[in-house]
């Protein structure tokens, strides 16, 4: 007994790490200048190919026999990924030889069938993405006090905003997925320690200042009180999280109220960038390109792009709007329906709350193109699919009285 709880441990300590290395990999070491100039470009590429051509020799079947239905999704986003090459070739010349190369950063969406040979757990997953918010964090202190030369600003980029606490790196939709992994563990199993890392992953939340994933958030917390059952438990969760968000609200009311006067601005200015990249791309196009979408163009190929960054407009700053703009209907309808599917069935919080954020984010930060999105994509249907086995989420040990013994129950639910 003694022997396999060893072994179960130093699996865990191993699947931790390298969540961990692949979380840090999707925000490519947070673009400190040091670290990738060490790595290259093409590490998280290299990093990505081993662990899918270890998994796939030594774990095969997980794929192709006990799991085929959960790649469901993933060959149909892929088809919409590659459709899209065809209006680029079409629209912009750009060869499929080039499409091919500028296409290989959509290689982090492997992760979802490495996640399905390894099989990492609830557990696995929260302690990788808590010690990232913790690595996050300490990070943004690192690059704004103690060496700004470690990033790459642009011409007209400060390194720290009006009215912001350090300079934001990339990460914040993995710091998003840490405290929905956390609030829902503090939902299932109430304590301080669980309580603790759920209140530090929102102050982080906080400090980053992304108005997105604090309304995200807010609603996640809304939902789940909603759906508790009336209890002790729920009265308690209530009583606290009330009492932190008011002390929280009262002694950071100034910044609130930058918050709310910056995004009304931002709606009414027609300057803004998003405002400027929702009038391009809803602005009339050929048919095909509506279904289609334009594809992903290389700068080499044409200098749309760059045109469009000299101007403001981003694909990613407006979410799903920028992803069918780029790669069609079909990606975009993948999703949702994933989504759909996580409050039509009987999933998990888990699931459900995922599934907000992307809702939530669906003008602004759902867009699935990048590093660190694309893998939050991979561990949102890892999850769809897992919460159905009781043997992912960690049980909960239960003491039973006059028995030197622990009991244990699933909390697959």
């Amino acid at each position: 007994m003694k022997s396999s709880w060893g072994v179960q441990k130093k699996r865990r300590r191993y699947i931790e790490v390298w969540l961990f290395f692949m979380l840090l990999f999707s925000v490519n070491f947070f673009d400190l200048l040091p670290v990738t100039a060490l790595i290259g470009p093409n590490g998280a590429f290299t990093f990505t190919m081993l662990t899918l051509f270890f998994c796939f020799t030594f774990n095969r079947t997980a794929w192709i026999r006990d799991h085929s239905d959960w790649l469901h999704p993933f060959w149909w986003f892929y088809v919409g990924i590659v459709l899209s090459v065809f209006p680029a070739f079409v629209y912009y010349g750009q060869s499929l030889v080039q499409s091919f190369f500028t296409y290989r950063r959509f290689f982090q969406f492997l992760a979802f069938p490495i996640f399905i040979a390894i099989r990492p757990t609830e557990r696995e997953f929260r302690s990788a993405l808590q010690t990232f918010s913790v690595v996050y964090l300490l990070t943004c202190l690192f690059v704004t006090f103690l060496a700004p030369n470690w990033i790459e600003l642009g011409d007209n980029e400060q390194l720290v905003e009006r009215g912001d606490y350090f300079h934001n790196i990339e990460g914040i939709r993995i710091v998003s997925l840490a405290f929905i992994f956390s609030f829902h563990r503090m939902m299932k199993e109430f304590n301080y320690q669980n309580f603790l890392w759920t209140l530090f992953i929102f102050s982080v939340l906080f400090l980053i200042q992304n108005r997105t994933s604090l309304l995200a958030v807010m609603l996640m917390v809304v939902y789940s009180v909603l759906s508790m059952k009336a209890s002790v438990r729920k009265i308690m969760l209530v009583t606290v999280i009330g009492l932190v968000v008011l002390l929280m609200f009262v002694y950071t009311s100034g910044q609130w109220g930058h918050l709310y006067q910056q995004t009304i601005e931002e709606i009414f200015n027609p300057d803004y960038n998003r405002n400027k990249a929702y009038l391009y791309m809803f602005a009339s196009r050929e048919w095909p390109r509506y279904l289609l979408g334009d594809g992903f163009i290389s700068a080499n190929v044409s200098g749309i792009i760059r045109t469009l960054q000299e101007s403001g407009i981003f694909f990613s700053d407006v979410g799903f709007v920028g992803m069918w703009y780029q790669f069609g209907v079909i990606p975009v309808l993948t999703v949702l329906v994933m989504c759909i599917k996580a409050f039509a069935k009987p999933k998990s919080f888990l699931v459900k709350a995922c599934s907000i954020y992307i809702l939530i984010g669906i003008p602004t930060m759902s867009y699935f193109a990048i590093g660190e999105s694309l893998l939050w994509l991979s561990v949102f249907l890892y999850v769809f699919y897992s919460d159905q086995l009781p043997s992912f989420f960690q049980p909960v040990r239960r003491k039973v009285v006059g028995l030197n013994e622990v009991r244990y129950r699933s909390l697959s639910r």
